[in-house]
Parts: structure tokens; sequence; C-alpha cells
């Protein structure tokens, strides 16, 4: 039976609700409008999201401002991913201006007092991490380096940061209201940017140019960009030796340029590598001649004279605090009238002999043919003038509203943790003051 025929017969049932249709909403009521990137306008926009710009956006998060992190990668902090070998070694305990290099080495000073390893230390401890001591003050993150960079980039999520990854910054311009940043994805503005797009070392994990175009864009002086922290290389018969002798290591003291740095030191099949020698690779300069110490820890000219060795030969005493191999290729390479005096008993020795021998072992000295370069650098000296940027908030003085930390400025740190706390400090101490 139809509907309508049950409602004529009655029977006491309800007559049927009338169906009544609202009128007709206009398109653009119904319709969501899309949202443009003035409708996700940050209070900062952070341009690179290394460990210097994932600490800056968690500090400025926690102090209300609305963050807006921007990165050409899929996946944050690929450097510090990689970072000692995975481990992380996330900062150092000796952090001081000191240990790192900049055409101003005040620069860093205020950064460093305001924001120190126990400082960062304390962060770890908040993210649910933890760091062991090693040698020289090095600090490295117990968990790991994933699990540090995985923690940082959660806690800023969590705090409320906006992430635009796979997003490459192309232009940069001062705005009416700010700064108008130009991408591959489309426009963003803000009142106010962080440069974070470090430098141009280790590109395979992201190292660019970049801080240095849009530099050039906005009309502020950059130092040059220099690999540090890279291998040495060598060329002829310094470098058949490197490869004879490829995978030997021993703790030794490099010198060049008034620099001296003692550590591993590592031969290898292009040169030298080793903390020891990416140390004074940044410090060298092109045919700057290098002076090794390969047994810092003793003198060979008192191993010479000691009484119990009368009758040693000296190269048995050289080969004494030498590695077998060393020994043998440094011995195979004496001149002849040192080789003659290696044969002789030490008591037979004269002072200059003595003194001869002992330049072989703690002065020997070579020239580099250049450096394996920002392939692999693990940073690079050069970068924005430090003098147009505040020591303490890190904004720059010509552009007000624009800010630079990290590997973005001309300071580059020493191995062992220096250059992360670098990032940490002026990342710190920028999101106080955006």
């Amino acid at each position: 039976m139809c509907l309508a025929q049950s409602a004529a017969d009655g029977k006491g049932e309800r007559p049927l609700a009338r169906l009544v249709f609202p009128a007709r909403i206009p398109y653009n009521r119904a319709m969501p409008k899309p949202k443009t990137h003035t409708d996700f306008r940050p209070d900062v926009l952070i341009l690179g999201a290394g460990p210097s710009g994932l600490l800056c956006a968690l500090t400025a998060r926690q102090r209300g401002r609305r963050v807006t992190l921007v990165d050409a990668s899929e996946i944050t902090a690929r450097k510090l991913r990689a970072s000692g070998g995975g481990r992380s070694n996330c900062t150092n305990r000796n952090a001081s201006p000191e240990h790192y290099l900049s055409a101003d080495p005040k620069f860093t000073a205020q950064a460093l007092k305001r924001y120190t390893p126990q400082n960062f230390l304390a962060l770890l401890d908040s993210l649910g991490l933890s760091a062991s001591e090693e040698d020289f003050g090095r600090l490295f993150c117990d968990q790991g380096a994933t699990p540090l960079t995985d923690a940082l980039e959660g806690a800023c999520r969590t705090a409320g940061c906006r992430f635009l990854l796979n997003r490459r910054v192309e232009d940069l311009t001062p705005a009416e209201h700010g700064f108008h940043v130009d991408t591959d994805k489309g426009p963003l503005d803000a009142p106010r940017v962080v440069l974070a797009l470090g430098s141009p070392a280790w590109p395979t994990l992201g190292g660019t140019d970049a801080t240095a175009r849009l530099a050039g864009a906005l009309g502020l002086a950059h130092v040059p960009a220099r690999p540090a922290l890279t291998p040495l290389a060598f060329t002829g018969a310094m470098l058949a030796l490197c490869r004879d002798l490829s995978g030997l290591g021993l703790t030794a003291s490099v010198s060049a340029l008034d620099k001296t740095y003692t550590d591993g030191l590592l031969f290898t099949h292009q040169g030298l590598s080793g903390p020891a020698a990416l140390q004074i690779s940044s410090h060298w300069r092109k045919g700057a001649t290098l002076t090794i110490d390969l047994a810092p820890q003793a003198d060979l000219r008192q191993v010479l004279r000691e009484p119990g060795r009368g009758k040693t030969m000296a190269r048995t005493a050289i080969a004494s605090l030498l590695p077998r191999r060393l020994a043998e290729a440094l011995l195979a390479k004496l001149p002849p009238e040192l080789a003659a005096a290696a044969d002789r008993k030490c008591a037979e020795l004269s002072k200059a002999q003595m003194e001869a021998l002992a330049l072989v072992v703690h002065a020997w000295q070579m020239t580099p043919s250049g450096t394996l370069g920002m392939s692999r650098a693990e940073a690079a000296s050069g970068g924005l003038d430090t003098r147009l940027f505040s020591p303490k908030t890190f904004e720059c003085r010509k552009l007000p509203g624009l800010f630079a930390i990290g590997e973005a400025l001309d300071v580059a740190g020493e191995l062992g943790g220096y250059n992360l706390h670098w990032a940490w400090a002026s990342g710190f101490c920028a999101g106080q003051a955006v």
C-alpha cells in the first residue's frame, strides 16, 4: 500500500510530516574558501630546520610566538642526524670563544655565556635524553643522533611549531610589514625572519650556498666560505707514502701557522685525516707547510741518551716510539748520512746526529696540495659578516627583523662538539629575541 493511501484511510495514524527543504545556499558560502599564504602568517619564519633553527623555534614558541620552519629537505636536521658518526657529539664542556674561528673573535662570547653546556644538558634531560663525557670535554648523546633530532623536532611540533618541509627558499626581500619569502611552492610573509640555512659544507647532507645567495640579494656583507674540518690531500712521493701507510693511526701533534693540535692522525689513500688533521685544516692555507710530531708523548733525544740504551741501535730506539710500519717507512727514506747514523749504536752518536734524528720524529715536515673540500668538510668558515649582527640578539643592524644563527654566520668551531654548541647557543639567544 502506498503512503498516500495509508494517509487517506486514517485509522488514527498521524499524518506524515511534510518535508521542507531549505533555500539554496549560495556557493560562496557553502564551499570553504581555499587558504592562502596569508592565512598562515607566522610571527617568526625560520629558514632552515637544522639544529640552530630547531632550538630557535622551540625557544620562540615557548615565549608565545607563532613559528613556522621552512626547509628544502624532506626531513629535519640531516647533518645533526649524522653527527659524531651517528652518536652526536652534541656539545663540549669547554665551549668558550677561543675554540671558534671568526673575523671577530669576541662575537661568540655573549651567546656562549648565556647558553652553556649545562643549559643544553638540562634540555636533554627535559627531552628524556642524557649525555656522557669523553676525552677533551666532548659530550655525546647516549641515545644517539637520530633520537636527539627526533626529540627536538617532536618538542617543536608539540609546542605548536609549523613545519614546511621539502620547500626551497628562492628569494628573500624586505616588505612593508617585515619580509617576503619566495619559495618553490609559493610565497610566505612574516614580520621577523631567521636565517638558519647553514653553510655549503657536507652537500650530500643538505649543505648549500643559500646563505651567500640571499646575502647578496639583501646587500649584506658575506665572508667567502672555506672548507673547515676536512681531510688534507697530497701528491707525489708524500701521497705514495700515505697510501702505503693507509689505515695506520697514531696520536700526533700537527702544527701550521702558529696553531697546534694534538689528537689522532690517520693515513689514508688521499692523504691525512683524523682529528688532528681535520683541526689544522681549518687554519691551513695553500702553500703552508705542516710540522708533525709523531711521538708527542716522548723525546727521542732523551731516549737515545738513556744509559741502558748505549749498545742499542739508533733505529731500534726510533722504532720503539712509533708504529712499526711508520718507523720502517721513515727510516727507509732517510738521506744517506742520517741512514748511517740510524745504523750506529746510541752511545756512538754525536749530539748533532741525535738532534737530526729527533727532528725526523718530532718535526716531520710536509706540504699538502690542498684539502678534500666542501664535499668532505664537517663545517665551513666564512658566512655573514658578524659586524652586521648583534652578538646578544643576533638581529641584523642593517635590516631590523632579520636574524642569523648557526653556520649562517662567520663562525666555525673546532672539532669536538663546538659547532653544535654554537648552533644551540645562537639559536637560543635569537629565540629569546624574535
